[in-house]
């Protein structure tokens, strides 16, 4: 930048010399042919001293235009330089937005389509580790397809700049990868690769993939975040396509699915017994069981859950998921500041998992980091505004009216209780009771739903809306008997 400075400033020193030069001789010279004292008062040597007055002003101020001006288009142009993308809209503070929507399966069959979406799922988490760029969830990701989503409507609905593509071939013991990146406003393709290896390799594609595509976006970048060695599941490929397997089925959401992935999961640590994330799934799968009531809750239930979480974690303390769960976990046991541990070890780890900054969020709202835990929610609700296993936003809008409502934002609070499909009781009484704390006098529309609730323990539902405020805790508690049972 200095040296392009210097030879601006040398130019328009160059260029002044030489003017003022010229100006000097032609003024000498035409002088003498006009009576210049007659008609402006001035004689020509006067004249020609105003002159030289002026000229020797106008270059220092002259040299400071040049140098503040061109400053400015280099700075410019420097940050566009190093941004691929310099358009408005990339420059700055934006993080590019991208999907990877579901690779097609080449194979005959469908036996190996948990396989192919496994790997892409994998995709997914690797990008969402990347701090400097944003990517929709494995949910949103994946209702591309399942939804029949008009691509155009895709884009624009997630104000998306980027698409990742592809299809995958397994035959035996091989992987034919193909993949590439599109922009979404012309849809040219930026990259593209095809891969031919073993199926042992695919952590390697992975990562080459990933490193490509996000080179292609933002330039070299530090890849801490994609230090294979912390996050590799394991070296077993058997115990990887069982972890898969056990993945696919959990998100399926139902009583059988649910049964045969903790099959797969234990197959996986079977095949591995050091496979992290296949005791961070299996946890995951009996939180699943429990919480749609596949399974009544037990001691040894609670003790199996909290065993392959803690487990997981011993394995590696890199595991995103499993600090996810135990954060969870901690705030659902009011144990905040172990609560905030683990979350925060989990957004640390992926700042992008729409279930990791939704629980990260539900947290900090509660320790009273509410702006913090509110802008943690509200990217949550962006990136993955139906979370996996549900059919509406409500549960996302949920935790949104508890954070706005502990920062005491009736209008907000309002604002979402209305986008509410079905209306649940801590959403309900939340923005009842900020409407009755503002005096605010239209709570007809809020007080209907109170028929609802009547026969609700509130004692019990209360306490599980985890507030870390005894005082709010009872203060709610209170509004919920004399609206209840006025």
């Amino acid at each position: 930048m200095y040296k392009t400075l210097f030879n601006n400033l040398w130019k328009a020193t160059t260029a002044y010399i030489v003017g003022t030069f010229a100006l000097i001789q032609f003024a000498s010279v035409s002088f003498t042919y006009f009576d210049l004292e007659a008609s402006i008062g001035f004689t020509n040597t006067e004249l020609m001293k105003i002159l030289y007055s002026v000229l020797a002003i106008g270059f220092p101020s002259t040299l400071a235009l040049v140098f503040f001006f061109k400053r400015g288009v280099i700075d410019n142009d420097e940050v566009n330089s190093h941004n691929p993308l310099s358009d408005n809209k990339k420059i700055g503070a934006y993080k590019q937005k991208i999907a990877v929507i579901p690779f097609t399966n080449l194979n005959k069959d469908d036996d190996g389509s948990f396989l192919v979406d496994g790997i892409v799922e994998d995709l997914i988490t690797e990008f969402s580790m990347i701090k400097e760029i944003e990517i929709l969830s494995r949910q949103t990701c994946f209702d591309y397809r399942d939804k029949n989503y008009d691509i155009d409507k895709f884009k624009k609905d997630f104000d998306l700049d980027y698409l990742v593509s592809g299809s995958i071939r397994i035959l035996d013991n091989r992987l034919r990868v193909s993949v590439e990146l599109s922009e979404t406003i012309e849809g040219n393709v930026i990259w593209s690769n095809k891969y031919d290896r073993v199926k042992e390799d695919i952590f390697d594609i992975q990562d080459e993939i990933v490193r490509k595509i996000v080179i292609s976006l933002i330039g070299e970048i530090e890849f801490s975040s994609l230090e294979r060695s912390k996050r590799k599941p394991t070296e077993n490929i058997t115990s990887y396509e069982y972890l898969l397997k056990g993945k696919d089925l959990h998100h399926k959401f139902n009583k059988e699915a649910n049964e045969e992935a903790l099959i797969a999961l234990d197959a996986s640590i079977i095949a591995d017994k050091s496979n992290s994330q296949a005791y961070a799934w299996k946890a995951c799968a009996l939180g699943q069981a429990y919480g749609r009531g596949y399974i009544p809750i037990s001691d040894e239930l609670y003790k199996s859950i909290m065993e392959n979480i803690n487990k997981a974690v011993e394995l590696n303390n890199n595991d995103f998921e499993a600090h996810r769960m135990l954060a969870e976990v901690h705030l659902s046991l009011h144990d905040f500041d172990k609560a905030l541990l683990h979350g925060t070890k989990a957004f640390q780890l992926n700042p992008n998992d729409p279930r990791v900054t939704s629980v990260y969020g539900e947290i900090l709202v509660r320790v009273k980091k509410i702006p913090e835990g509110l802008d943690m929610l509200e990217k949550a609700y962006e990136l993955d505004p139906v979370p996996q296993g549900q059919s509406t936003s409500d549960k996302r809008i949920s935790a949104l009216i508890t954070g706005y409502y502990l920062s005491n934002n009736l209008e907000r609070c309002i604002e979402l209780f209305k986008s509410i499909t079905d209306i649940d009781f801590r959403s309900w009484l939340m923005v009842l009771d900020i409407n009755i704390n503002h005096e605010n006098k239209n709570l007809d529309s809020i007080k209907m739903h109170s028929k609802k609730f009547k026969e609700i323990d509130y004692n019990l539902e209360i306490d599980r809306f985890h507030l870390n405020d005894k005082i709010l805790k009872d203060s709610l508690i209170k509004r919920a008997k004399e609206e209840l049972f006025a």
